[in-house]
């Protein structure tokens, strides 16, 4: 994925949850960061940055566990610059997860490379891309090797 479809799906996605936010949400309410789960979470961070281009930009060391912090950016110093929400990868007992429900989702201009760009970092498919009823809007369903689901959706082609 290059720098310009980083940009434009970090720029989409910021812009989507603010348009998402009820008209009468107090203006100092923002998303933060989105949080997954891993056992290996240094793993799972460099699926993100293989499949989707985050970097790590700070990571946290417990007794308990690691977490990782990671945001958009060509390089690490351009992600830690990015004052969008980020992807916080937190250590967890296992793999699993039963409810489809929570899952990032991505905003993606090109579908097709970014399936085979999670594909090719270890990620798998759960739904291949199909269009959204007859909106020309493209959606797919990905796990990340920790099982995490991560929707893509590529808005239609004008």
């Amino acid at each position: 994925m290059n720098r310009s479809m980083r940009l434009i799906l970090a720029t989409a996605a910021t812009a989507a949850v603010s348009a998402a936010l009820p008209a009468h949400a107090a203006p100092e309410v923002s998303l933060n960061a989105a949080r997954v789960g891993a056992v290996d979470v240094a793993a799972d961070a460099k699926f993100y940055q293989s499949a989707f281009g985050l970097q790590e930009v700070r990571r946290f060391e417990f007794p308990g566990g690691i977490e990782i912090l990671m945001n958009f950016g060509a390089t690490a110093d351009a992600a830690k610059a990015n004052s969008g929400p980020q992807i916080v990868i937190m250590q967890r007992k296992a793999d699993t997860s039963d409810d489809p429900i929570p899952h990032l989702i991505f905003t993606v201009t090109d579908i097709k490379a970014t399936v085979a760009a999670l594909k090719a970092a270890g990620g798998k498919m759960d739904s291949e891309p199909r269009e959204f009823g007859k909106t020309g809007i493209m959606i797919g369903m990905g796990l990340d090797p920790a099982g995490n689901r991560i929707e893509m959706i590529q808005q239609a082609k004008k």
